[in-house]
């Protein structure tokens, strides 16, 4: 998911184009433009029609989302919106309709240049018939007049001071409106709501959560004043130092499998929020439910407990931020683990993995999974080598039986609240009875030490 600190990022990307006018598509000397069909915009043409001779006015985010206003010769405006989920990016660009001026080409990314933009725009530079600015976006959501240019600007200003990258986010409105908007919430749920807090994803409200020692199955109107302000805190540090490098910071408990702060395998992964399970008591919005991970010694469900070890805990995961981790001893440890948790992806300690590339050797291995749903191997695991245009391939699943309908078992991982993290071996076409009818056979057994170990570190709840 792309969240607040990538959404800022693009919307910087997109001032380049701020005060130019729109125009017709246009064929330009570019390796990424070489095909006539690809300088005609996606959009429907009776938008890029209406968009041309527009001039690009502002260009704003709020949260996740990123609006561009444009006026034409009569002051109206026009409003896109742009979204970009799981995988979206937006690139902004110059390029020449002269390639003698075309210095080098500087578009999309290697893995974009093959798939087709949803969103291509070209700007005049002025009186430079020759040079244009190109605004594309890839997998993004694009609307067009789903929303006003006064109720975009309003949106801007009522949540400008709550925004998690915003230059005029303000902690204690963000703090009041956890506070009083999200009481009946739990925290989870408090967090990524937008109107509440935007800009705040899943790994920043995991990754945050963690650091303020704050079980997400909390409802915020438990949680003392001093726990809210230390997640706020923690929610703005970590967004913006993602904001500011490109890049999310070091994930303590996302989709890992031992804690990076305590050194303990207890790392719990469950699908919560959104007010479909009992630990929550949200407005039953089933689309914020998301997998979440939290240690359960560091963030107990207790408040005791994380009361007592708070301020020492808290400094441990600045520290470990920085590359300074040292694990608690074992007595500290196993002090604070939840007896009533379900067994976590960790069940065994991972031990050191066999598989090396001949080339590479053991540092450059990946463990990754088959997703060709046409395959006859969907969903098996394999390793792999990181470095480009290394071959080494070998199946990672050796050790798994085979399901009575003679295929190999495939490894997944639970993430309901009994036994949430916990892995299994499952027949590829499912384990419930309907899955009979695509020829699967419904098997299911729970995944032993040797079966996961020679899978070592690689393995990853998310993979």
């Amino acid at each position: 998911m792309v969240e607040g600190p990538g959404c800022t990022r693009n919307g910087r990307k997109v001032q380049i184009a701020v005060g130019k006018a729109a125009t017709a598509a246009v064929h330009v000397a570019d390796s990424n433009d070489a095909s006539p069909s690809s300088s005609t915009s996606p959009l429907p043409h009776h938008v890029a029609q209406e968009l041309s001779e527009q001039t690009l006015t502002e260009a704003f985010t709020v949260g996740k989302e990123l609006f561009l206003v444009f006026s034409d010769t009569n002051e109206k405006d026009n409003v896109l919106r742009l979204h970009f989920g799981m995988n979206g990016s937006l690139n902004a660009r110059r390029a020449y309709t002269n390639k003698s001026n075309q210095k080098k080409a500087s578009g999309a990314a290697p893995w974009k240049q093959n798939k087709t933009p949803c969103l291509r725009l070209y700007f005049t530079e002025g009186c430079n018939s020759s040079c244009y600015t190109i605004l594309e976006a890839w997998e993004t959501t694009v609307n067009y007049k789903t929303v006003s240019a006064d109720a975009a600007r309003d949106k801007l200003f009522r949540l400008n001071s709550r925004d998690v990258c915003s230059a005029l986010f303000n902690a204690q409105d963000a703090f009041t409106s956890l506070r009083q908007a999200g009481q009946h919430m739990s925290i989870s749920d408090a967090l990524l709501n937008q109107d509440i807090f935007p800009g705040v994803g899943n790994i920043i409200k995991i990754e945050s959560l963690h650091r303020s020692l704050v079980d997400p199955r909390k409802i915020v109107n438990t949680l003392s004043d001093q726990e809210l302000r230390r997640i706020v805190r923690h929610t703005r540090k970590f967004s913006m130092d993602w904001l500011n490098t490109g890049r999310a910071g070091t994930k303590l408990v996302y989709n890992q499998t031992v804690c990076g702060t305590c050194g303990g395998m207890t790392v719990k992964m469950q699908k919560i929020g959104g007010g479909g399970d009992r630990n929550t008591s949200g407005n039953g919005q089933a689309f914020m439910s998301r997998v979440t991970f939290w240690c359960t010694a560091c963030q107990p469900l207790s408040s005791s407990l994380a009361a007592g070890n708070a301020s020492n805990k808290e400094n441990f995961v600045q520290h470990s931020t920085m590359g300074t981790t040292q694990p608690f001893s074992n007595q500290q440890h196993s002090s604070n683990i939840n007896n009533n948790s379900a067994p976590v992806a960790s069940q065994v300690q991972p031990l050191r993995c066999n598989a090396q590339c001949p080339q590479h050797g053991t540092k450059s291995i990946k463990l990754c999974r088959t997703r060709n749903s046409n395959s006859q191997n969907t969903l098996r695991i394999f390793f792999t080598c990181k470095l480009k245009g290394c071959q080494y391939f070998s199946w990672a699943d050796a050790t798994f039986p085979f399901c009575p309908c003679g295929k190999k078992t495939v490894l997944r991982v639970s993430k309901t609240e009994r036994s949430g993290g916990r892995w299994f071996l499952c027949c590829s076409l499912g384990v419930d009875k309907s899955s009979k009818d695509k020829n699967g056979c419904g098997h299911f057994d729970w995944a032993k030490e040797e079966h996961l170990a020679p899978l070592g570190s690689h393995l990853s709840p998310l993979l």
